[in-house]
């Protein structure tokens, strides 16, 4: 007991002292012990860390972190790795997604917290941290695979679709081309590459994955226009015109001679014997009329014969596949119409072959059709057996895969022979006197030019320093010109040798009347032409007594 006046001052005795004092001595020490112990706080080993800051206790890394020697805190694994490893003490532990998958956890535990690249995508590396890493199949493709990790795994939207989307997951997503369209091409990524069918065909088909669903429109009828869907768009050929042929884009008129008044119609007919009609695309028979003086309404003994090639291959054929399509159609002509080996000729005057153009387009003159009519060799060569002749000589050559070669329109046309290349024999009077005072060289072959109408000037190929006068009148020459084929050059030879080809220099010619005062001597010559309009014109001209002068 504790005197009321010595309260904390006095003490009886030393047990009396420690007592009361004892509880605020106990709470001053912890305190001081705490501070210093937080003072003097210490790292914790590798792979640990302390929790919280309300503890002081190390404790192990949970998966999906890790910790150095002495640190405080355990680190967690970045954005796309993940860790299941307890205790990591280094960062070589947190492992990167694999490839196909994405992460954005921080700290991720395990490989499950990687997600898979959604389909439509793929991921070709590890440690993508976003979706939008992954990769988008391109356009015109497809993937429904989750997690994929190649750009195989695109598949291509098949043939007779398109799609102009990236990374989407489903076949669903490939258009179908429209009727009237097709495309054999996979992994089309516009609309654009369905094509349209051609003129002649048309297809109700979504989807057509190729060209033998655009269906021919028949024979008799015609399609004008590309990419049609329905067969009401086949339209009838009209009276005064025919189609034989399936998948036409046109019809074509009756030629001169024939004559149709109805729709629809594959073949015109050929008017009665001894008549004609005056131009093609007649409406009735009353169109025929009787044609002028004997002959069989060939007045020149010949014809021209055009016949159209349907889908012919021209610029696939070498020169020597050429010739022979065009002698074999040259002889199925000569064949139909009964006559001699040498009755065809082309266009340039070579027996035995025709003229095929660019656009499949073939024509000839048949001559000396003694004892047949125009009548008679439209019948032959309208009929079809000798379509199906043609057809078949040309594919023996051609070889097989050519299901869309065909004949088209053919016509028989009464007409004179002329070709491109060649001139009837024809005597020209002409004298010719040469005056000189210089020496000259004429370079060979000389090529004729016109400079008005009055004059014609031949030109040589090289010319040196002096200069000569030549006077040309009246003696007698003689120009045969010789057939040539197509691809020949076309000059017209010279009929005689000129006679200066000893001389030293050479100039151009004007041919004119003999100069004043010059020394003249008699010197036969002819200068041709190396095309066969000039020739023809230089020969015109000096028929008709015209004079032209030229300086050499």
């Amino acid at each position: 007991r504790f005197p009321h006046s010595s309260w904390g001052l006095r003490l009886r005795s030393h047990r009396h002292l420690v007592v009361p004092m004892a509880p605020f001595t106990s709470q001053l020490a912890l305190l001081t012990l705490t501070l210093a112990f937080m003072q003097s706080r210490a790292g914790c080993p590798a792979g640990e860390g302390y929790l919280p800051p309300d503890t002081s206790t190390c404790v192990l890394c949970w998966p999906g972190t890790w910790s150095g020697e002495g640190s405080t805190e355990c680190t967690r694994c970045p954005r796309g790795t993940w860790s299941s490893a307890t205790g990591a003490d280094n960062a070589s532990t947190c492992v990167e997604c694999p490839r196909g998958t994405w992460s954005h956890q921080m700290g991720a535990p395990a490989q499950d917290s990687c997600q898979g690249c959604l389909p439509g995508r793929w991921g070709g590396a590890g440690g993508f941290v976003n979706h939008s890493q992954c990769t988008a199949c391109s356009p015109g493709t497809w993937a429904g695979e989750l997690g994929a990790t190649s750009q195989e795994v695109c598949t291509a939207c098949p043939a007779g679709k398109w799609s102009s989307q990236v990374g989407t997951s489903s076949s669903i997503h490939c258009i179908d081309c429209p009727p009237g369209t097709w495309s054999d091409a996979s992994g089309s990524t516009a609309q654009e590459s369905c094509r349209a069918c051609r003129p002649g065909t048309w297809s109700a088909a979504w989807g057509a994955n190729n060209e033998s669903t655009c269906t021919e429109c028949e024979a008799g009828t015609y399609q004008p226009a590309v990419g049609q869907a329905s067969e009401s768009v086949c339209i009838r050929c009209s009276p005064g015109k025919y189609n034989v042929v399936a998948g036409a884009a046109t019809c074509a008129e009756c030629p001169a001679g024939s004559w149709n008044d109805e729709f629809q119609k594959t073949a015109c007919t050929v008017c009665p014997e001894g008549q004609w009609t005056s131009s093609s695309g007649a409406l009735r028979k009353g169109d025929c009329e009787p044609c002028a003086g004997a002959g069989g309404c060939l007045p020149d003994g010949s014809a021209r014969i055009t016949l159209e090639l349907r889908n012919f291959p021209y610029w696939e054929l070498n020169i020597q596949q050429m010739a022979e399509v065009q002698a074999a159609l040259a002889t199925d002509i000569t064949s139909a119409c009964d006559l001699g080996n040498e009755s065809v000729v082309d266009l340039q005057g070579k027996s035995m072959s025709v003229t095929i153009s660019p656009d499949g387009t073939v024509s000839a003159f048949v001559t000396e059709v003694a004892g047949s009519s125009a009548n008679e060799l439209a019948t032959q060569l309208y009929s079809s057996s000798f379509r199906s002749e043609v057809v078949n000589s040309t594919i023996a050559i051609l070889g097989s895969g050519r299901g869309r070669f065909a004949i088209g329109a053919i016509s028989v046309k009464p007409e004179a022979v002329h070709t491109a290349t060649g001139l009837s024999s024809t005597e020209i009077n002409v004298t010719t006197t040469t005056t000189t005072s210089t020496t000259t060289t004429i370079a060979p072959t000389p090529v004729f030019r016109t400079t008005a109408a009055s004059n014609m000037v031949a030109s040589t190929p090289a010319a040196t320093s002096s200069a000569a006068t030549t006077t040309i009148s009246t003696t007698t020459v003689v120009a045969t010109t010789a057939r040539a084929h197509a691809q020949d050059s076309g000059a017209v030879q010279q009929t005689q040798p000129h006679p200066r080809d000893h001389h030293d220099d050479s100039t151009d010619a004007e041919i004119g009347p003999p100069a004043t005062g010059s020394d003249t001597r008699s010197d036969n010559t002819f200068v041709s032409g190396a095309s066969t309009p000039d020739a023809s014109l230089a020969l015109l001209l000096l028929c008709s007594g015209l004079v032209a002068s030229a300086v050499l």
